[in-house]
Formats: C-alpha cells, structure tokens, sequence
C-alpha cells in the first residue's frame, strides 16, 4: 500500500537526521521524518528511571552544536539556549584536590599554580596550538570530502584553501599537526603537560567512545577531533542549556516550521528498489512511501546490512561494510538519588557540568587493558554530570539524578553476557564513584545501566557505538564510512548517508547532517 509520495525520507529522527531533514525542508524539498521510537532526539533523548526522575538517557552533553547549524536553522526562534558556565571541565583526584579546565585558557592556568608552576606556564600556549590545529581541521569539517576518483572544481578549491592556511601556520605547529594525528595521546600531552590528573583529563578525549588507549597510535587524533568541534562552535564550545533534549526539542521545531512532516513510531523494514535505484521504502506495517532520495540517519551496518538487499549492492562494497569497526566501549549509568551527593573537593558549579574520575594515564590504559581481552573494566574511568543542579524539574524537591559515561565496557564479552553481566558492572560504577563521594550508594532510589548490547537493541546503534563507527584515521574524512564513499553518497542509486558515520561523523554536532543536506539538496533542487 502506497500512501504519499516525497522529495525526500530521512530514516531517524536523531540530531543529524533532523538537521538533515530540516535543511532539505528548507531547500524546497517536500521532506517526511521517520523515527521508530515514540519521540525524536535519539542519543539525546530523555526519559524517566523512576517516579519523578527524568534523566538524559544517553547523551548528557550535546554538541559543541556547529555555528552554521543554529544559525541556518535559526534555533534560537526554537527555543535554544547555551550555558553561562565558563567551565569546561573539571576532574576529582583521591586525595580531594578538584582541577579545574575554563574555557578561558587564563583562568585554568591560574588554578594550575597550585599544581604545577610549569603547567601553568605552558597551558596557554599548548591550547593556543590546539585551538590552531582545531581551526585547520574545522575547515575541513564543514565541506564534503573530495572525490577520490574525479575531484570537481569545488574540491579542488576546498584543499586548496585548507593547504593555504595549514601553509600559514607556525612551522612548530605544521609538525605538531603532521605528529599528533598518529600518536599516542598519552605521548602528546606528556609533551605539554607534568600534571598526571591533568594530564588524564586532557587525554580522556582522545579515547572517548573509541576502542583506543591512550597508548594506542592514533589516539591523538580524537583529540584533535574535540579541538576542531570547538572551533566551529557556537557560541565558543558552550554547552545547551537544557542538555541534549533541549537540541533535540529546537530541532524538531524548527523541522515542522520548515515543513517537515515527522513521522514517530513508524519503523522502516525496508528500503525499496525500482530499475536499480531506491525508490521508497517499505514501513513495519506494510505501508509504503516513495521518495526520490532515500537518506539514511541510521549507522552505515544497520542501514546497507540491515534495510537493504544485498543484490542491489556490490559485493566488494558489503565485505568492506562487515568490516567498518563499530565496537563500542562506552556503557551508561543513570541514577535517581533522594539528595545531592557529596563528593570531595566538588563545587556545586562543578557537579552541574561535566567532572572526569581518572587520577592519571596509566588508570586510563589499565581500564582500556580490560576491553582488549574482551572484560568490562573494573576500575573503570568515569565522566559524570548532575544535571538537576541547573534543571530542578529532573527531579522531586531536594532530589537529584545522575548521568554516568563509563569505560570501558566492550560490545562483546569474553566468557559473559551483559543480560547476566550488567548489575555487575554497574555495581563496579557506583562503587568507583563512591570512592569520591562515600555516602552515594545510601543515597540511590534507582539506577539504569545500559551497555553497548543495549544501545543496539533499544536505540540502533550497531554495535553499541555512539558514534556510529570508530574515529580513526582509516574512517575519517574521505574514508568515512568507506574509502569511495565519503560523500554521502552510496552504490545504490538515490540512497544517501546522513549519520554520524559520515564525514565528520564527530557526535552530537549535527555537522554530518548539515553537509548531507547541502549535498542531496544539489541533486534534488
């Protein structure tokens, strides 16, 4: 059964699929959202663990939310706000001495005197040269990867720009950026840093989601990820107020002011093929829509390996697919606690943002250790936030939740399986952060813990990784997802990517979803 006929289906309502789906919108393109879950937002979604307790289920922190985004789809008319806090991060160490990260690299090498009179002299120029770099590979970011078989015009003038300003960089910084990429992010910020807390915060980036240690090679190159997502910020890295509902909530605003039409509930079975090129696609219920183009929100596996039939796609192109690593190492931990903990050496401002458990790079390396061989950590590394601090209505009067990133939990197990494993593995989180705040375990009414299988199962993300895939410089940039592919396009004809597994694939940015757009919008326009 047919029942309409569009420009455009995007398939999931998460951040990039509403970015993409709302910029077509506004292109001209009569454009339908369909979402399988009861709401849009996806990994920003938001949802109750207890009575009166709503906690951000997957994603606590949204974006930095790329500049052009908010701008295009002028999200401030939806409703979008960003913090007042200067912080960007902070971080406990056992002994209770809280570290402090501002925006303002000033006032973090103020804090820093007390810890280090050299790495407070050294701060200001090691985030001057990471805000360089970050620019550099921004610039890459916000246009569609070149053609690696017949580059246009227009990716030739692209490169040309970027070389032209890495051309203009400090020779120090030109090596630093031909070295970091590869390295080790524990080597890169021995270079700079003394301070082993400081050190492991800094550091943490480079793993965040990853299957990397901070001795793994390459692992430097996450970092420089984070940098440049700050550079294309708006405003200056701050984050949503409101937390990542909030994005999703303006997004979806701005989509139905634009025209979009969204479609909840509503789960794809399949995409459709008429004379060798999508042409729909067919939903749960037997209901079915055609398109012109077909754009896919969903992870690369899930979409060619999952929605589509095999025969309509080179066989070359789905060995290469079963072979994208998507292994996540990243479980969530959500608690409803009757008060606010209290954990040593924390500010109520810190506890409101985003607070790192990791005493030093080799805690980072022994948790990653355990994911290697196929076990959940025992001593894992934590970032946490309480976002009832800043929204009291998260919770009842006097009560707080909070949300948990904890690695590293990998998708597989060895000798277990997270339907039996996983209390277990959110005892060991409580019990990590109870060593910072000893009376929390007192203070539980509930938790939820969900690991990479349960990102799978409930949310489609394949392999329970956040970011739809590895970040690693063989699926990055021109080869995200595949060497070939890297521009939204795909070997079945009118089928495109939107998803965070594609260029520049970095999270909660909604930048894939905003080049996708731009690029299907030229062909459908």
């Amino acid at each position: 059964m047919t029942s309409a006929t569009y420009g455009a289906i995007v398939i999931g309502g998460g951040i990039n699929g509403l970015v993409c789906a709302t910029m077509l919108a506004k292109s001209g393109v009569r454009t339908v959202l369909l979402e399988q879950r009861a709401n849009v937002g996806g990994c920003a979604a938001e949802d109750q663990i207890a009575e009166g307790f709503r906690v951000p289920v997957l994603a606590h922190a949204a974006g930095p939310v790329r500049r052009d985004v908010v701008e295009d789809l002028q999200l401030y008319l939806h409703g979008l706000a960003f913090t007042a806090s200067p912080m960007h991060v902070s971080a406990l160490s056992p002994d209770g001495r809280p570290l402090m990260i501002y925006d303002d690299p000033r006032a973090t090498a103020e804090g820093l005197r007390g810890w280090s009179t050299k790495d407070a002299a050294r701060w200001g120029p090691f985030q001057l040269t990471l805000q360089r770099l970050g620019a550099l590979i921004g610039s890459l970011f916000i246009n569609t990867p070149p053609s690696v078989d017949a580059p246009s015009a227009r990716d030739v003038f692209a490169l040309m720009r970027t070389l032209g300003d890495f051309r203009s960089l400090p020779k120090d910084d030109q090596w630093r950026l031909l070295r970091w990429g590869p390295m080790a992010v524990a080597d890169l910020v021995a270079e700079s840093i003394d301070t082993e807390l400081l050190r492991a915060t800094v550091a943490a980036d480079g793993i965040f989601g990853a299957m990397l240690g901070p001795w793994s090679a390459g692992s430097g190159l996450q970092l420089l990820l984070a940098s440049a997502n700050r550079s294309l910020a708006w405003p200056a890295g701050r984050g949503v107020a409101g937390g990542p509902i909030a994005l999703a909530r303006a997004l979806e605003s701005a989509a139905v002011r634009f025209g979009v039409e969204v479609r909840t509930n509503c789960r794809v079975a399949r995409v459709d093929v008429e004379d060798d090129r999508a042409a729909g696609v067919t939903l749960a219920g037997g209901e079915r829509l055609e398109a012109r183009a077909v754009v896919s929100g969903v992870d690369p596996k899930r979409t060619f390996l999952t929605l589509c039939d095999a025969e309509y796609l080179p066989p070359e192109f789905l060995w290469r697919m079963k072979h994208y690593r998507s292994r996540g190492t990243l479980a969530k931990v959500n608690l409803a606690l009757s008060a606010l903990p209290s954990f040593t050496g924390a500010t109520r401002g810190m506890l409101a943002g985003r607070v790192r458990l990791a005493p030093d790079i080799d805690y980072l390396e022994r948790a990653f250790d355990h994911a290697k061989y196929g076990r959940y950590s025992t001593e894992p590394w934590i970032e946490f936030t309480i976002p009832s601090i800043n929204d009291p209505a998260l919770a009842p009067p006097g009560a707080h939740v909070l949300s948990a990133y904890a690695q590293f939990a990998p998708y597989a197990l060895r000798d277990q399986h997270w339907d039996t494993a996983r209390d277990a593995f959110g005892d060991i989180v409580v019990k990590t952060l109870s060593q910072y705040a000893p009376d929390l375990p007192s203070l539980i009414v509930e938790r939820q813990t969900l690991t990479p299988l349960d990102l799978e199962r409930g949310w489609g993300l394949t392999g329970g990784h956040i970011f739809h895939g590895e970040l690693s410089l063989d699926q990055f940039f021109t080869m995200r997802p595949l060497l070939g592919f890297g521009q939204y396009r795909t070997p079945l004809q009118g089928l495109f990517l939107c998803g965070s597994g594609t260029h520049p694939g970095t999270g909660l940015t909604g930048g894939s979803g905003m080049n996708a757009a731009r690029r299907i919008a030229r062909v459908l326009t």
